[in-house]
């Protein structure tokens, strides 16, 4: 009778659990470093929680954060149950966190039978709240496993190889990363090209330009001007101009150089000391050219800015600021005396 009752309350506890996990409809980051089973004290943090009430509860409510009491209470037979897209996408995300830690041999397969869930989901990391698709997330969770092991090289390379070629995944957060470190391997170049002109994707255009084709050159310069399309319903790290000048990074054509200039006189206009990655990619992409013309045009971008605040020993502080990082993500010794006659801090975008 007593393993009957503990076993009746382990499935209400797992119940309760589901119902958490779907009323919050957050995915939270976790940490699978060690690969341990999480075994906490359940019954503290379930026992308190009355799921008739929070039912009828018309008021917004905090919950707790229960995603990790699937590895204290479920089998890995359960977990894997709980897989199965008939679940919710978080319930999904939190059973294969589960099995992620207890390094599963089967990932794959749950990898595969989720990698083009396209419903839209939160996900928490620390104090940063983002909405991202759900196999997205699935991609990038599982991948995490590549350097543990836990699956093989060849199933990780097919992994990006699903996310590089499924129609319509290139919006996945996963694979506009993916696409900012693709090699220039001849294989990829059609899908790349058709992923910038057809599904508007423009991490592609760096990947692009590493090809360093004639024929392309005209793509990164219409990109490049589009700088005054203030579109608010595009993130930064969607935007067209700033993924063409991350482009020019990897491709310093003399025939950019015209807009970018119009691009720094732009910025210098318009700048009202927020901090947005644009002039950070803009000196990314000058320090490119990795010759003295670059070095005046840093120069004389910095000046200008100083000028504009009526400060004519300090430039402004966020395209300092810009400069700095830009350093820092790129450093360059031809540039290192810029960084104390402009003093700035240094941040980093987050994005790259």
């Amino acid at each position: 009778m007593l393993l009957v009752a503990c076993t009746d309350k382990r499935q209400e506890q797992i119940a309760k659990v589901l119902f958490l996990l779907n009323r919050t409809g957050t995915s939270y980051e976790m940490q699978n470093i060690n690969g341990r089973q999480y075994y906490l004290n359940v019954d503290s943090l379930l026992d308190g929680i009355d799921t008739t009430y929070i039912k009828t509860c018309k008021g917004p409510r905090a919950f707790p954060v229960v995603q990790s009491l699937l590895d204290s209470l479920c089998t890995t037979k359960e977990l894997c149950e709980l897989t199965n897209r008939s679940y919710s996408a978080g319930v999904r995300l939190a059973a294969t966190d589960a099995l992620i830690r207890r390094k599963y041999a089967h990932l794959e397969e749950i990898l595969l039978s989720n990698y083009t869930d396209t419903t839209k989901i939160y996900v928490r990391s620390d104090d940063v709240i983002e909405e991202e698709y759900a196999g997205s997330v699935f991609l990038r969770n599982v991948q995490s496993c590549r350097d543990k092991t836990v699956i093989s090289k060849k199933d990780s390379l097919r992994n990006d190889s699903l996310a590089l070629y499924t129609p319509g995944l290139s919006k996945y957060q996963y694979t506009k990363k993916l696409l900012l470190r693709l090699p220039p391997k001849e294989s990829y170049y059609s899908r790349v090209k058709e992923i910038v002109l057809k599904e508007r994707t423009y991490q592609a255009l760096k990947a692009l330009a590493s090809y360093r084709r004639e024929e392309d050159k005209s793509i990164l310069l219409d990109a490049l001007s589009h700088y005054d399309n203030d579109n608010e319903d595009v993130g930064w790290e969607d935007d067209e101009t700033d993924n063409a000048l991350l482009a020019v990074t990897v491709w310093a054509c003399q025939d950019f150089i015209p807009l970018l200039m119009r691009i720094r006189d732009y910025e210098i206009k318009k700048h009202d000391g927020s901090m947005l990655p644009r002039s950070k990619y803009l000196f990314e992409a000058v320090m490119a050219y990795n010759n003295q013309w670059a070095y005046n045009f840093i120069d004389a971008t910095l000046a200008l800015s100083s000028k504009k605040n009526g400060r004519e020993s300090y430039s402004d502080i966020t395209m300092a600021t810009s400069f700095h990082s830009a350093m820092l993500s790129h450093y360059n010794p031809r540039f290192v005396r810029l960084l104390g006659k402009y003093p700035g801090e240094d941040f980093g975008d987050g994005y790259e």
